[in-house]
């Protein structure tokens, strides 16, 4: 664990902690544990993040604290430590007005290459399932007890980004600490009935619109579906999980790359996933996005249809890559 991050979470300053634009279980779930951890260490600390808390993760607001640019102003704070993400700019609109108060930058995250963004201060290991890992390791360095409202933050970032312990980047680690925060009140139970089965009614009829629209490539290889503008209001409207999208295209046999287009004002937002033998953080890179080698994303500045080009051809050229695949496939 770094000194110098260590002596900057145990400074007593302001912390305001944040994170990127639509943030998800990993993002939501890290700062809930620290947000905890800061206040023992006897801190003055906030969570502010740039857009609201999906319906389905709103329970972690219960306990803690929640604020967003939509509906409060920007708090002062010394210090603003990004978690899941490591640049100002995945903070949207919020970037600039933090920009402007010119706090100390921190970075707590597990992303390839954060060790290279905004961070003054940077907790980075690509080896962690999920920054909420890093933020668990810190109450154990701090020689912390973890509450039950860390616990459940923590245990929701966990089974976020390793698909509740189905992916491949589910290993000791990961189980271990999920023991300690099952044992510090995390109810597995009922926090999956949270997050899954209270979702709207409206999102059945959207996954299978959703799914009406894909497309396979590439020899049934690369699938995909795109979200109209007019779509991606009723997704936001409902609250729905795109990522159930994404989960039931990748299931299909033969492929190898599943991805997700948003039509957003000014191009597409892009969501890729693999079986594991592409690596689409490099995909993701070709147009100045990132991840992770099996979940990667990107914001693409094209129109719809030649995004999906683009990206088509990306995926064609990794898959003629692969060991074994005949050349000039």
């Amino acid at each position: 664990m770094k000194p110098d991050m260590l002596d900057l979470l145990g400074s007593r300053q302001r912390f305001l902690l944040s994170g990127h634009e639509h943030p998800d279980g990993d993002c939501l779930g890290s700062q809930v544990g620290l947000f905890h951890l800061l206040e023992t260490l006897g801190a003055e600390v906030s969570i502010y993040n740039p857009d609201p808390v999906l319906p389905s993760l709103a329970f972690l607001g219960e306990q803690t604290p929640i604020r967003n640019h939509a509906h409060h102003p920007v708090p002062s704070a010394d210090v603003v430590i990004l978690l899941d993400c490591a640049e100002l700019s995945r903070l949207g609109s919020l970037a600039a007005e933090l920009r402007r108060q010119s706090p100390r930058i921190a970075v707590i995250d597990h992303h390839v290459g954060s060790e290279h963004g905004d961070g003054s201060v940077c907790l980075v290991d690509t080896t962690a399932a999920a920054t909420g890992v890093l933020v668990y390791e810190l109450y154990e360095h701090f020689g912390v007890e973890v509450g039950p409202a860390a616990a459940e933050g923590l245990f929701v970032s966990l089974v976020a980004d390793t698909g509740w312990f189905r992916y491949s980047n589910t290993d000791p680690r990961t189980l271990a600490i999920a023991a300690q925060l099952v044992e510090a009140g995390a109810a597995p139970d009922k926090l999956y009935d949270r997050l899954y089965r209270g979702t709207d009614p409206r999102s059945l009829g959207l996954l299978s619109e959703s799914l009406a629209r894909h497309q396979l490539r590439l020899g049934g290889r690369f699938g995909f579906t795109v979200f109209d503008q007019q779509l991606m209001q009723r997704v936001g409207d409902a609250g729905f999980d795109t990522d159930t999208v994404l989960e039931a295209i990748r299931s299909v046999r033969g492929i190898e790359v599943a991805a997700l287009f948003k039509s957003i004002h000014d191009g597409v937002k892009l969501s890729l996933r693999s079986m594991g033998r592409v690596d689409v953080q490099r995909i993701a890179a070709r147009f100045g996005g990132g991840g992770h080698t099996k979940a990667s994303g990107a914001t693409i500045r094209l129109p719809v249809a030649a995004a999906v080009a683009e990206v088509e051809q990306a995926v064609a050229e990794a898959l003629a890559a692969l060991p074994g695949e005949p050349s000039g496939r």
